[in-house]
Order: C-alpha cells, then sequence, then structure tokens
C-alpha cells in the first residue's frame, strides 16, 4: 500500500510542478491584436488601445469626487 500511495503522490506532484510551469502571464510587445485570424494589426492599432481609458478618465474623476471617494 504504500508503494502506490508513493507513486501516486509523485504522479499528483509531478502534474501540479509541471501544470505550474506552463501557466502564467504572456507579455506581447506591442500588443497583438488580431484584425483578422492571421492578421496581427498590432503595430499599427496599439497607439489606439489607451484612448477609450483616457477619452473616460474625466468622467471616472468626476463620478469618484461626486461619490466621495467611496468606492
Amino acid at each position: 500500500m504504500s508503494k502506490k500511495l508513493s507513486r501516486a503522490t509523485a504522479s499528483v506532484v509531478a502534474a501540479l510542478a509541471l501544470t505550474g510551469m506552463g501557466a502564467g502571464v504572456a507579455h506581447a510587445d506591442p500588443p497583438s491584436i488580431w484584425v483578422i485570424p492571421g492578421v496581427d494589426g498590432g503595430g499599427l492599432l496599439s497607439p489606439a488601445v489607451g484612448l477609450p481609458t483616457a477619452a473616460l478618465a474625466p468622467v471616472d474623476g468626476l463620478l469618484t469626487a461626486l461619490d466621495g471617494g467611496q468606492r
């Protein structure tokens, strides 16, 4: 019974280690923006990615001020 338990434990540890090595956050510079499958327009469209955030920043500031900063 001990041999089966040690094999099962080793298998679980190995599977978790392999899963941990494969997981993570991918970073791309410039960000990948797929126009159509197989066509990456990240180099051309990356300056436009931050525009919605920049455009809505004053609205967010106004709402935060009206709310008293409690979010």
